[in-house]
């Protein structure tokens, strides 16, 4: 039986890092997955949680979330995450994110906010704190506590000074902007987009920049901005993910972004046609962004008149939200499809 050589553990580690770096995810977490098997057998638990933590990373990224979480939960319960509040903070801030990721709004935002009170303790890194308040924030924003989301986001700009990295506050600065136009307060959520823009290059990370654009203009659109800006923020989302790829969540969502502009610019037929095998797909979608895609193709139908159809489309979308713990859109959706058989009710 081969013994490990010393340095076993490193090399793979340096391997799966490499590949990271590289943007091959799976492989990244096949050689993440040989580096814990490998700390299993030295009993090293320090190897085995910075290499199972990497590995629900590179799941994150490869879009298999709900497998994220269940290294996320793993974690969560090791001994050496009890003994430590940082290491807990990454923890609970990768759930959070996870849990989001797979339409468990309320569970998201219960383990975002253990995180920030755990990275909020004396001598914790200031970029710990940042990272667990922007899944806070997020999971609030998704979750409708669009107000609470906003507090928070009043204490990240707070914490963002020059000594704070580039990349760090360009990704602060999105998640602001995203809640500044989910409050429809437009010149604000463009302010703060524009400062994460100019955080945020594309030469450093272009799989990045093509997800902030893309959730850019999402945001605008929400908003109801239909601009000449939103439309860049479209195509370079586009011109970015046609060069890095992206996985296959990315790639719906990106779809998704362009069909509600085309909704929004009264292109119901293309809208349409993009938007059904969205829907038919969403389920690799979080329940509450499948949600907004068949939110989407009922408001679609019903506008050129297809209402039959349309409250099919409306009835899911309800289901969705309802699943999600999104009660505030799942009203909104309930409200247009009484809109709908109102005019069937008033002449019966």
């Amino acid at each position: 039986m081969a013994t490990n050589q010393p340095g076993d553990q490193l090399l793979y580690e340096l391997r799966a890092r490499e590949a990271w770096s590289q943007r091959d995810y799976e492989k990244a977490r096949v050689i993440a997955g040989q580096a814990v098997d490998l700390a299993l057998q030295d009993d090293n638990q320090v190897a085995w949680w910075n290499m199972a933590f990497f590995q629900a990373e590179c799941f994150r990224e490869e879009g298999a979330v709900e497998e994220s979480v269940k290294v996320a939960e793993l974690l969560r319960a090791h001994p050496l995450t009890d003994q430590s509040p940082a290491l807990a903070a990454r923890v609970l801030t990768l759930l959070g994110i996870g849990l989001q990721g797979i339409g468990q709004l309320p569970s998201a935002v219960d383990a975002a906010r253990n995180a920030v009170d755990l990275a909020a303790r004396d001598n914790a890194p200031r970029e710990l704190l940042i990272n667990a308040l922007r899944a806070l924030i997020a999971t609030l924003a998704e979750s409708d506590q669009v107000g609470e989301a906003w507090n928070e986001c009043l204490v990240l700009a707070a914490l963002i000074t020059t000594d704070t990295s580039s990349q760090i506050s360009g990704k602060a600065y999105w998640v602001i902007g995203n809640v500044a136009f989910l409050r429809q307060e437009v010149a604000d959520g463009a302010k703060y987009h524009r400062l994460a823009a100019a955080h945020l290059s594309p030469n450093n990370d272009l799989d990045l920049w093509a997800r902030f654009n893309r959730a850019s203009a999402a945001k605008r659109l929400a908003a109801g901005v239909v601009d000449a800006e939103t439309l860049e923020c479209i195509e370079r989302a586009e011109t970015a993910s046609s060069i890095v790829g992206g996985n296959d969540r990315d790639q719906l969502e990106l779809s998704l972004t362009r069909a509600h502009w085309l909704v929004l610019t009264g292109q119901l037929n293309a809208a349409v046609k993009r938007l059904k095998p969205i829907c038919a797909d969403s389920t690799i979608l979080a329940s509450q962004t499948a949600g907004e895609a068949n939110l989407l193709l009922g408001r679609a139908l019903a506008g050129r008149g297809d209402d039959i159809e349309a409250m099919n489309y409306l009835d899911a979308a309800k289901a969705n939200f309802i699943q999600s713990g999104a009660h505030d859109r799942a009203a909104h959706v309930a409200e247009l499809i009484e809109s709908l058989m109102q005019p069937e009710s008033t002449t019966t």
